[in-house]
């Protein structure tokens, strides 16, 4: 009969049969202990967050010892204000939220910039194109109010011209009062509202989209942000975090027809040919600027100087930040490249 021995060493017992060593490990189970996150998106789980979902049904969270639970959002509930409470740990969000958070005294800080441009249009019926913003006085427009009209004030003061100037119609989420011509203009994002009105019949010159970036008044879209407190307290976490965020999003560009499947997988409601033409259009607003050449998630302090400037104009927060202590980019920085840069075999 062979002797057997056994040395119990942490959690790793060492057993020796004859001159042979078994390694067993003890308890019952060698799962590591992940620590929790908490990411609030600022809608539905759609193919505008498709990078997170990725990343968490793929492992990548997993792998940075991670467990991130992904909660939606709705039109009733803002991530600034949970994550500002504690309630929620990291979220995504658009940069004027996190000026406004800060301009009341609210620590909030930028960790990562995804789009690098602002998501919102301003489109008219090609029977109703304008050459110029004053052609729009008197006339009435669609727009999503209780701060998003901030780009479009700014934009009409480019021409001398303010807010009460318009017959603003307050616009709900649906394209059936613009179709029907309850205003000229409506107020749309790249990703959803404007897609589905092109797949309506207005493509081409049916349809005049006017960006606000052409008005210097783009206020960049989403991004991920948290609290000074959180970051002090989770720094590590919360770099791997974006760590796998990032990679989860290069998963996107690189198999974006995979990435759609997995979007549906994780919300069956969802209809894959639109979310086919969203996620395109959202990795349209990612990859661009300087985020080509300097990596996903990339924060530029002109992105908030404009935004700064446009909420202050607007009446939109009464004191000034500075663009500097809205973002943090110390983390940012430490994410390996290899997470945060596409390569040239990327599609979309």
């Amino acid at each position: 009969m062979q002797r057997k021995h056994l040395i119990i060493a942490g959690a790793v017992a060492v057993v020796i049969v004859g001159g042979t060593f078994w390694l067993r490990l003890r308890g019952p189970s060698a799962e590591p202990t992940l620590e929790k996150i908490s990411l609030r998106l600022q809608w539905i789980p759609q193919a505008q967050f498709a990078g997170y979902i990725v990343a968490e049904r793929l492992g990548y969270y997993r792998q940075q010892g991670l467990q991130v639970e992904i909660r939606p959002a709705g039109p009733d509930l803002k991530p600034q204000m949970t994550v500002a409470a504690g309630t929620d740990d990291i979220a995504v969000g658009v940069s004027n939220q996190v000026i406004s958070g800060r301009s009341n005294g609210v620590p909030l800080k930028i960790i990562a910039q995804l789009f690098q441009d602002s998501a919102n249009r301003y489109v008219l019926k090609g029977k109703n194109a304008i050459r110029s913003l004053k052609e729009l006085r008197g006339k009435k427009i669609g727009l999503w109010l209780g701060g998003d009209e901030a780009e479009f004030v700014a934009m009409l003061r480019t021409v001398g011209m303010e807010l009460k100037d318009v017959d603003v119609v307050p616009q709900g989420f649906t394209i059936i009062p613009f179709l029907q011509d309850q205003y000229v203009l409506s107020q749309v994002t790249v990703y959803n509202e404007l897609i589905q009105i092109q797949d309506a019949g207005y493509g081409g010159d049916k349809l005049q989209i006017v960006p606000p970036d052409e008005y210097k008044a783009a206020i960049v879209s989403d991004m991920l942000f948290t609290t000074e407190k959180f970051i002090k307290e989770h720094k590590s976490a919360t770099q791997r975090f974006l760590t796998a965020s990032l990679l989860g999003w290069k998963y996107c560009f690189e198999n974006p027809e995979k990435a759609v499947d997995i979007v549906v997988a994780h919300n069956p409601e969802l209809k894959k040919d639109e979310q086919q033409k969203q996620l395109r259009a959202v990795l349209g607003l990612i990859w661009k600027g300087q985020a080509v050449t300097k990596g996903l998630g990339y924060m530029d302090i002109e992105f908030y100087s404009t935004a700064e400037r446009v909420l202050f104009e607007s009446g939109q927060i009464r004191s000034h930040v500075k663009p500097n202590d809205v973002f943090d980019e110390s983390l940012w920085t430490t994410v390996p490249d290899a997470s945060k840069r596409i390569s040239g075999t990327a599609r979309f």
